[in-house]
């Protein structure tokens, strides 16, 4: 089947992330074909999750005293540091697609695709459930992915020449995160294709690699293009919006009077973390911030549980009850992350 190929030149974070939200609206209005699309982005940029807080994730004093940009994905996960040399791709396909498959089935595909490539390229990786792909006990590729309407993203990014000590800068990572993994230095949790091969492959090579995997694990074949008319004018009237505090702020903590908790909880499906402001003279949880490295297929069921658990009384079981109707109404949106889970995780940080 033939498939759209869009190679841009490298852009800044915001201009990506528009790029994301308009081929995602227009591979599900029916406006363009099935497309892979290739990223590489200038300037340095830190990519905070959908679901979280920069305050919580990234070190937003270095990142402006090093010019390194802050911006938000539109899809979950964990928050990422983007050099000049990395690589990203994602794919934005009809759920047609799937034929008859779900969306978990054709991720864990499309993550034996990248692992193809790599081989290819000489690096012997393998997928890591629930979205890794490791090589040895280091992750060299992170994925994610969103729907919208009839339509998915799936996105992968790669460790090319990778700058550890600036990530190790930027991202604050919790100790819940690595803990399980004993691994004495954050620096051995990932590595990159250079440090694999010794040499840096030419990017052109690296992305040949990447087309000829999907060939030959998915029988994709792709025609290089450009963004269509429609694509163009939408991306011109949005790209704004995402260089705007209230796009990159779009998760924070909890403000205004009331005492705030955190917690951590590592799950098979990431880090979920909890921030709650608390009334304790009126016995209410006045607001909740749930954030993390997972992923959700529905980007809004983080930020409607949050909403419904706005003002809720601390005592009883008011919270599990409301925590546990929701994941009821919304199964499986949140893969490897359990109702439990949750409801321990805002305990904890209650406590």
């Amino acid at each position: 089947m033939n498939w759209r190929l869009l190679d841009n030149n490298p852009l800044n974070s915001a201009d990506h992330m528009a790029l994301d939200e308009v081929l995602l609206a227009s591979r599900s209005t029916g406006k363009c074909p099935n497309t892979l699309r290739f990223l590489q982005f200038s300037p340095r940029c830190a990519l905070l999750g959908l679901h979280q807080a920069a305050e919580l994730e990234i070190d937003e004093e270095y990142c402006r005293r090093e010019h390194i940009e802050i911006n938000r994905r539109i899809t979950g996960g964990g928050a990422i540091f983007w050099g000049p040399s990395e690589l990203g791709w994602e794919i934005y396909a009809g759920k047609d697609w799937l034929a008859g498959r779900n969306l978990d089935e054709v991720y864990k595909l499309l993550c034996e695709v990248m692992v193809k490539a790599l081989n290819d390229l000489g690096v012997k990786a393998m997928f890591r459930p629930r979205n890794d792909i490791q090589v040895g006990n280091r992750k060299i590729c992170g994925t994610g992915g969103a729907e919208l309407g009839n339509a998915f993203v799936f996105q992968c990014s790669l460790l090319v020449d990778f700058d550890v000590e600036s990530m190790v800068k930027v991202l604050k990572i919790p100790r819940e995160k690595i803990s399980d993994k004993k691994i004495n230095a954050v620096e051995d949790r990932v590595t990159w294709l250079k440090r694999e091969l010794g040499w840096v492959p030419d990017m052109s090579k690296i992305k040949d690699a990447i087309c000829k995997a999907f060939t030959s694990v998915m029988d994709m074949q792709f025609i290089r293009d450009e963004l269509n008319p429609w694509e163009e004018a939408i991306f011109r009237e949005r790209r704004m919006y995402f260089y705007s505090p209230e796009w990159i702020n779009k998760v924070c903590l909890p403000t205004g009077s009331g005492e705030i908790k955190e917690a951590c909880l590592k799950t098979p499906g990431g880090l979920i973390r909890v921030a709650a402001k608390t009334e304790l003279k009126a016995r209410v949880l006045k607001s909740i911030l749930i954030s993390g490295d997972f992923f959700t297929h529905n980007p809004t069921v983080i930020f409607e549980l949050e909403a419904r658990l706005k003002d809720c009384p601390l005592e009883g079981d008011k919270i599990e009850e409301i925590i546990r109707a929701y994941f009821k109404a919304y199964p499986d949106q949140i893969p490897g992350v359990r109702v439990q889970d949750v409801e321990s995780c805002v305990r904890r940080a209650l406590r």
